[in-house]
């Protein structure tokens, strides 16, 4: 079983990951709400569930790790997000107690194992609770635990609010510190942007010559971010791409074999799995991702190679011209100077299924890139892309007509075509910027599809994911706009 696209069952959910490595295997624990809960408070009484993988292409099912405990107890209304750390024989997963009864109700908890299997919770929880001195009660939740390297002691960090500031902007990272993982100290806090809400699901790490603070921050785009600095307590400084995704990635959390740093986050999927509901807490699985440090301190991710390898068995596809000079006797081209141009593939179906191709802009060509679910047939009323704009030095997914007013949805594309388009207030879904032009000008496109879950990775830097719903008869084309482009070694690959 690939990770893509991955949900317990149709009826449950896959919510924020906690990887973990140890002895040559990759634990991948994440939160589950109960099967058939869509809203919250019931949604939020998610248990933890358990995949193992030798190899992060194949995974492994394994039973549940833990569930809450009983009413009234500190866990009694949901296991929430945390992280695995092992000592001398022995693993300790620290988690969000919830008990919304509580006047704190989210507190740090922890459970230990011998095996990864079997969990044993500590009679001593909470363990930790929100310090007044400079927190908030309410918001205490998702410890990232890492051992000091300098100083050999542990520490954690702790999604949480400032208990002073402007109400919507306190959002902070907490610290506690310990000797034996038992008793912990609650320190100031590591940092706080004053940008958002509640910072969800930090962890710190080091990566090349850099240390990261990465963290998900719901209240703005929805999007997991990170900050760079020479040293693990700062200065935190931005840049040009500062996000591992767009809003379609969620809560990313990362672990390390030693050689390179993996990530892995959820794709929510909208309420009922129906496209005209809201989007809820949870979803599918995306890909695992590598993390790579530029020079310059810029975090990128690129899809594994052994996930691309795993994808090994072609799938035809007939190239059928729409608008503009396209050929095909050599690599795919198409000249489009000055307008639009559009063909379709047909052949590959949307059921797990890798597009691979190299795509080479012509100079001064305004985008060129890959149609999902065009639809409209020859007239391309509307669908989704994903477009390279050099020019512009970033990466589009969105759709067209773009989303912006809800109106000419309802009046233009219902009414007049026919066609059903949820409306998302949010134009472009997805714009992700290049931290830096591949070489040659010649940028990579590997697009993973699995239903309705869609990943684009380009020039092994940024990725781009959404959820499609709509479904044509054609799942794929490619389209220049305003210049001319090459499509080399195009292939569909299951």
């Amino acid at each position: 079983m690939r990770l893509f696209g991955y949900s317990p069952e149709r009826g449950a959910a896959a919510g924020d990951t906690m990887p973990f490595h140890h002895d040559g295997k990759w634990h991948l624990f994440f939160s589950q709400p109960p099967v058939g809960a869509w809203e919250y408070v019931e949604r939020a009484r998610v248990s933890t569930a358990y995949l193992r993988s030798d190899d992060l292409v194949h995974w492994e099912v394994m039973p549940d790790a833990f569930g809450p405990g009983e009413p009234g107890e500190c866990d009694g209304d949901g296991i929430w997000t945390g992280s695995v750390i092992e000592c001398d024989g022995v693993f300790h997963f620290f988690y969000t107690g919830y008990n919304r009864q509580s006047a704190s109700p989210q507190t740090i908890c922890k459970a230990t194992s011998t095996d990864l299997l079997t969990w044993e919770k500590s009679a001593a929880n909470p363990l930790i609770t929100p310090d007044s001195r400079w927190y908030e009660t309410v918001d205490w939740r998702d410890p990232f635990v890492y051992k000091d390297a300098e100083t050999g002691a542990f520490k954690m960090l702790i999604s949480a609010r400032l208990k002073d500031g402007p109400q919507f902007r306190r959002g902070c990272v907490a610290t506690a510190t310990s000797k034996d993982l038992q008793r912990w100290e609650v320190g100031p806090p590591l940092a706080s942007s004053m940008l958002t809400h509640c910072p969800e699901c930090p962890e710190i790490f080091r990566l090349g010559d850099w240390w990261y603070l990465v963290e998900s921050r719901y209240s703005e785009r929805m999007q997991t971010v990170y900050r760079v600095a020479k040293g693990p307590q700062g200065p935190w400084e931005s840049r040009r791409l500062d996000s591992l995704d767009g809003r379609r990635f969620y809560a990313a959390k990362s672990a390390s074999d030693g050689e390179r740093r993996v990530t892995f986050a959820w794709i929510p999927f909208r309420k009922h799995h129906d496209p005209k509901q809201h989007w809820v807490w949870g979803g599918e699985l995306g890909s695992p991702r590598e993390l790579v440090s530029q020079p310059d301190g810029t975090l990128t991710c690129r899809l594994l190679s052994e996930v691309t390898a795993s994808y090994a068995d072609p799938v035809n596809f007939e190239l059928r011209a729409g608008v503009g000079d396209w050929r095909d006797d050599g690599p795919i081209s198409c000249d489009a100077t000055g307008t639009y141009g559009f063909a379709f593939l047909s052949g590959p179906g949307r059921d797990d299924v890798l597009l691979d191709a190299v795509i080479e802009p012509g100079a001064r060509t305004e985008a060129a890139g890959v149609l999902i679910e065009p639809q409209g047939g020859e007239n391309l009323d509307c669908g989704y892309m994903l477009a390279i704009e050099p020019m512009k030095g970033r990466v589009l997914f969105d759709r067209w007509p773009a989303a912006m007013d809800p109106l000419w949805d309802s009046l233009v594309l219902n009414e007049r075509h026919g066609i059903e388009v949820t409306p998302e207030i949010e134009a472009p879904l997805v714009e992700r910027p290049l931290a830096f032009t591949p070489d040659g000008g010649r940028y990579r496109v590997q697009l993973l599809r699995k239903g309705s879950s869609v990943e684009c990775f380009v020039a092994e830097q940024v990725v781009a994911s959404f959820r499609v719903y709509e479904t044509s008869s054609t799942a794929w084309g490619l389209f220049v706009q305003e210049g001319s482009a090459r499509f080399r070694d195009l292939a569909f690959r299951r």
